[in-house]
C-alpha cells in the first residue's frame, strides 16, 4: 500500500499546484508573441469592474444654474452596454462599457475640481482592474493605447484616469512635461474671471470679464466664486511644467471629439500627465519601466457616460496596434501560454493512470489476484535463479577436487 499512498500523495499535489484562478474575477493578462497586451471589453475574463461610492450632497451644495448638477446618485459602475439606434457605435463585438447611470456626476466630486492625488480616487471613483504579468524578457517600456469614445455629443462625458500599480504602491510614469497652470486667484498673472459651460463643465479663463455676447453675466464666475472649486488657469505662450514621476495620466476629449464612434480615433494614446483639465493637453504618453512581476492597470471615471471598449500596451519590443482584433483577442495568460498548459496536462493524466493503476491493483479482487500472480512470478525466478547458482557453485566444487 505504500507505493500508492506515494503515488496517490504525488497527483494530489500536481493538482493543488494547477492554480488558474477559476473562481477569480478576472485573469491576467500576458505579452503575446510580439511582446503586447491586449484587453477588450467585450471580453469579461479580462478584467474586472469596481463600482463606486454613493453621493449624497447638500441642497447648498448644489449649483442652481446647473440642470446637470447631481443632488444625490446611486452607486455607479463601468457597466456592460449593447450597441443601438443612440450612443457609441462601431464596438468590438457591438458590445462596450460605460460609466451609469449617465447623471452628470464627476470624480473628484465637484464640479472643476483638480485631482491632487489618486488617493482621492480610491474609494469614490468606479474604475476598471486589469491585472497584467510581466514575464522574464519582457522588462522595458510599455506604452498605452486606449479604445474609448465620448458617451454623449456635448462634451459632458469624455474622462477618465488611468494608473498603474504594484502591491509596494503606485508605479511612476516617464518623465515629461505639461503645460504650466497657476489658480485663477494668482498674484503674478492677473484674472477677471471664467466662462463656465453647462454642459461640458468648462470654465475658460479671461484676463477681463467679456462681453454679454461671449459669455452670459449669469455664466461668467468672478475669481471669488471659482476659486471655491480651485480653478486653474493655462499660463500659454509655451510655458511648461515638468512632471519628474507621473502618478496618473488624464484621457478627455479626442481629435475630432464628441461624436460617439470608437472607430473614429480606433487607439488614443495622447493625455496628459498627472492632468486634471477639462480637456487633456495630448502632451503626453502613458509610459511606464515594469520589471518581471505582477501589476494592476486602473481606469478611473472622471466623467460618468465615457464609454471604453479596450486596452493595448506595447511591450519595449512590441508595435502599435493595428487591424481589428478577434472578440477573443485579449492576451489571457492562459492562451499566451498554452504549451506549459498542455505539458502540464500530460504530466497529469500520466500521474492519474499510475495512481489509478496502483488503486486497482491495491483495492479490487481482480488487481490484487493479478497483484498475488505476479508475486508468485518473481519468488519462482528468483528460487530458480538460486538453484542455479547452487548447481554450479558445486560443479566449480567438482573440478577443484579432480584437480
Amino acid at each position: 500500500m505504500v507505493p500508492s499512498i506515494v503515488i496517490i500523495t504525488a497527483a494530489i499535489t500536481v493538482l493543488q499546484g494547477l492554480t488558474f484562478h477559476v473562481d477569480a474575477k478576472s485573469q491576467p493578462l500576458c505579452a503575446d508573441k510580439s511582446g503586447n497586451f491586449l484587453g477588450l471589453a467585450i471580453d469579461e475574463n479580462s478584467y474586472e469592474s469596481i463600482p463606486g461610492s454613493e453621493l449624497i450632497v447638500d441642497d447648498k451644495d448644489v449649483d442652481p444654474n446647473d440642470r446637470r448638477s447631481p443632488k444625490s446618485s446611486p452607486v455607479q459602475q463601468w457597466t456592460m452596454t449593447e450597441e443601438g439606434s443612440t450612443g457609441p457605435k462601431n464596438s468590438y463585438g457591438g458590445k462596450y462599457l460605460q460609466v451609469l447611470p449617465d447623471i452628470g456626476r464627476t470624480y473628484p466630486g465637484g464640479h472643476g475640481k483638480h485631482l491632487k492625488s489618486v488617493i482621492e480616487l480610491e474609494g469614490d471613483s468606479p474604475y476598471l482592474s486589469f491585472q497584467l504579468r510581466v514575464k522574464k524578457g519582457g522588462e522595458g517600456w510599455h506604452t498605452l493605447f486606449v479604445r474609448w469614445t465620448g458617451g454623449d455629443t456635448i462634451g459632458g462625458g469624455d474622462s477618465f484616469y488611468v494608473v498603474m500599480k504594484q502591491k509596494e504602491g503606485i508605479v511612476p510614469g516617464e518623465r515629461t512635461i505639461k503645460p504650466a497652470v497657476v489658480p485663477i486667484d494668482s498674484k503674478i498673472i492677473t484674472y477677471a474671471g471664467c466662462c463656465y459651460d453647462h454642459l461640458t463643465h468648462a470654465c475658460p479663463c479671461y484676463h477681463e470679464k467679456p462681453d454679454e455676447a461671449a459669455c452670459s453675466d449669469r455664466d461668467f464666475l468672478t475669481v471669488e466664486r471659482a476659486i471655491t472649486f480651485d480653478k486653474q488657469c493655462v499660463v500659454g505662450q509655451g510655458v511648461m511644467d515638468i512632471i519628474k514621476a507621473p502618478q496618473w495620466y488624464l484621457f478627455s476629449g479626442q481629435e475630432d471629439g464628441n461624436i460617439m464612434d470608437f472607430a473614429d480615433e480606433p487607439w488614443d494614446t495622447t493625455c496628459e500627465a498627472n492632468g486634471s483639465s477639462t480637456a487633456d493637453s495630448a502632451h503626453d504618453f502613458p509610459s511606464w519601466y515594469l520589471e518581471k512581476g505582477d501589476y494592476e492597470l486602473q481606469i478611473y471615471a472622471r466623467e460618468d457616460g465615457t464609454a471604453f471598449d479596450g486596452i493595448y500596451i506595447a511591450g519595449p519590443d512590441g508595435g502599435a496596434p493595428g487591424l481589428p482584433f478577434s472578440h477573443d483577442g485579449s492576451t489571457l495568460c492562459s492562451r499566451t501560454s498554452r504549451g506549459g498548459l498542455k505539458t502540464i496536462g500530460i504530466v497529469l493524466v500520466v500521474g492519474m493512470c499510475l495512481a489509478g493503476l496502483v488503486a486497482f491493483l491495491t483495492i479490487t479482487d481482480q488487481g490484487q489476484e493479478v497483484t498475488h500472480q505476479g508475486k508468485l512470478m518473481i519468488n519462482r525466478a528468483f528460487y530458480s535463479n538460486s538453484a542455479q547458482d547452487t548447481i554450479r557453485q558445486y560443479e566449480q566444487m567438482e573440478q577443484l577436487e579432480v584437480s
